[in-house]
């Protein structure tokens, strides 16, 4: 078994992974390096298919249990946080988006009234 395989760099979904999960991405790399002993051990073999997979798998339950784990300790007010930072964002979308559309509206607009010659 190599040991070099173990401590690869990370998937680079990672700290989009870490960022949806709530969690740092530190913490996500830890969570990675144990999916991937798990996997070293579980299928006995590095760099195959079904390694990959393995740790895959690994990591999103070790995620899923992490954002369990932070959520309990909160109890309860970092879910509704998230919820309240996204309420806010969506906001600044509405505006680009109606921002985007009415420029283009005036673009067309411009174009149909322009005199042809």
């Amino acid at each position: 078994m190599k040991t070099a395989a173990l401590y690869s760099k990370p998937p680079k979904i990672l700290p989009w992974l870490a960022r949806k999960a709530g969690i740092t991405e530190r913490r996500a790399e830890v969570l990675w390096h144990a999916a991937q002993r798990y996997a070293a051990l579980r299928t006995g073999e590095n760099e195959t298919p079904a390694y990959w997979k393995a740790s895959m798998d690994r990591l999103l339950e070790l995620i899923a249990a992490e954002t369990l784990r932070e959520d309990a300790a909160s109890f309860g007010w970092r879910r509704w946080a998230r919820l309240n930072a996204q309420f806010w964002q969506a906001p600044v979308a509405l505006y680009d988006a109606a921002a985007l559309s009415s420029s283009r509206g005036w673009r067309v607009f411009g174009q149909a009234v322009r005199p042809c010659c």
